[in-house]
């Protein structure tokens, strides 16, 4: 963030430390290499967060990729704070959360940067700011590197601004944060609820309504009730992207990967008003973009060339021959050798298949594309960090046993999620894995713990099993 007003805001409200998996390099470089480019390896790059809060983000990207170096900088003092205290907790070395000011930061970062993200800043600054944003990106981005810049896009956010601007007036007068998020939260629960003589209009702007006053309240606070709400046009961010010498790749959400593609792409141009004008038809509210060089030249329909060579995972459960069902819902893959070759995917969950030890064939590659697209797999370019079994001495990772320590509820493990973790018995387990003991020891001292009368020590490990914490 910048200036005063906006760095008192999220110092008097903390934003919710989160992360974020399409920020995160391995999916940068997994959409790179889909379209035919050559991305720097996630595992040892330079990664920069612009307005990235207290760093959260990016420190669990470092807990994962140790040989990487990462920097995230805001310009409100509290959150840094935090992000500082939690690295330190977790002995990380390669992460740092710095106090910075985008205005300033052209002429305070040396680059260059492999993978550049800024994350819910983009529509919350003045333009101003947004043009340093493009700038900065423009300046410090490596040769083959890729940037991520999300924003509320319009024609939605006509739609939200409606609804921000009603709801201004409502808590007009009110200075307290708290006082004001919590009446503002009220105003449109009560706005959302459909009324029997709803006219077509008030029926979509309630649909709009709704998700908005189920928000967390801090995210609410800035969110939607922040200085500043400027909904972007997917075609101006690409321009402004374009002046500071950069090119539009693609969405970096699998589910608007190619959304808007018109079948034969000769150039940038046709491209950009195919999505803008899909924007427009869809009344598309948020945008997460992403970019490269200009002077990159990336393929426009999948290179897939590149997948076989790309690591595959899947949170899904075979349920018939062909059938599957995951949180996404259920889908059905006709051909039962694809079948076969997910279910083996998803077996191996958390751990990573490469595609080429499974797929070979065109049609079915093209089909393992379509499933990344449609969020039934996913897709890597890096296997999976850390260990998947414990070894003499079993060790989560740092930032696990810093979260554990500082008594936060959520920890965020290797492969880019936040896991809720409130009961005592699989915290007291987590934390004597810290790498000083051996297995028998952690038997031992499990036993001793007074949790084991449910489970055994190896049975406490299994049910870890899909949650990658262990480092080597």
């Amino acid at each position: 963030m910048t200036g005063t007003d906006a760095a008192n805001a999220y110092d008097r409200v903390a934003y919710p430390s989160g992360v974020f998996a399409t920020t995160h390099p391995d999916h940068l470089a997994t959409v790179a290499r889909l379209h035919g480019l050559n991305p720097p390896p996630p595992e040892t790059a330079r990664v920069l967060e612009i307005g990235g809060g207290d760093g959260m983000n990016l420190i669990a990207m470092a807990a994962a990729y140790p040989n990487a170096e990462f920097l995230s900088f805001d310009l409100a003092h509290a959150p840094v704070a935090r992000g500082q205290a939690i690295i330190a907790a977790s002995g990380l070395t390669n992460v740092r959360v710095e106090i910075g000011d985008i205005l300033d930061a052209a002429r305070d970062l040396e680059g260059p940067f492999d993978y550049i993200s800024a994350h819910g800043v983009y529509a919350w600054v003045p333009g101003p700011v947004r043009d340093a944003v493009m700038a900065l990106i423009g300046l410090l981005l490596s040769p083959d590197g890729v940037a991520f810049v999300s924003y509320n896009a319009l024609p939605g956010g006509h739609l939200r601004r409606i609804v921000r601007e009603m709801t201004l007036h409502h808590i007009a007068g009110i200075d307290d944060p708290a006082e004001r998020v919590a009446e503002a939260a009220a105003f449109l629960r009560a706005y959302a609820q459909p009324r029997s003589d709803d006219r077509p209009l008030l029926t979509a702007m309630r649909d709009v309504a709704r998700p908005i006053a189920a928000k967390v309240r801090s995210v609410l606070f800035h969110d939607e009730l922040g200085d500043v709400f400027e909904p972007q046009a997917f075609a101006d961010v690409v321009d402004a992207a374009a002046r500071h010498g950069l090119r539009f790749l693609n969405e970096a959400e699998p589910g608007r990967m190619d959304q808007g593609m018109p079948d034969e792409v000769l150039d940038d141009a046709p491209l950009i008003r195919a999505v803008q004008a899909d924007d427009y038809a869809s009344v598309c509210f948020f945008h997460q973009t992403l970019f490269v060089r200009s002077d990159r030249a990336p393929a426009r329909r999948p290179a897939l060339a590149a997948v076989p060579d790309l690591y595959a995972s899947a949170r899904c459960t075979r349920t018939g021959p062909t059938d599957f069902t995951s949180d996404e819902g259920t889908f059905g893959i006709s051909d039962l050798p694809l079948a076969d070759a997910v279910a083996k995917i998803a077996e191996a969950w958390p751990r990573r298949i490469r595609v080429g030890d499974l797929v070979q064939d065109e049609m079915r590659l093209e089909a393992i594309y379509r499933l990344f697209l449609g969020k039934a797999i996913m897709l890597h370019a890096t296997p999976l960090p850390g260990v998947s079994h414990p070894g003499d001495r079993p060790r989560v990772s740092g930032l696990a046993r810093a979260l554990l320590t500082l008594g936060e509820d959520r920890l965020f493990t290797l492969d880019h999620r936040a896991v809720l973790l409130d009961e005592p018995a699989p915290r007291a387990f987590l934390s004597l894995l810290d790498g000083s003991r051996d297995w028998a020891t952690v038997e031992a001292d499990w036993a001793r713990s007074g949790y084991a009368t449910d489970t055994d020590a190896a049975g406490a490990l299994a049910r870890f099993a899909s949650v990658p914490l262990l480092v080597a």
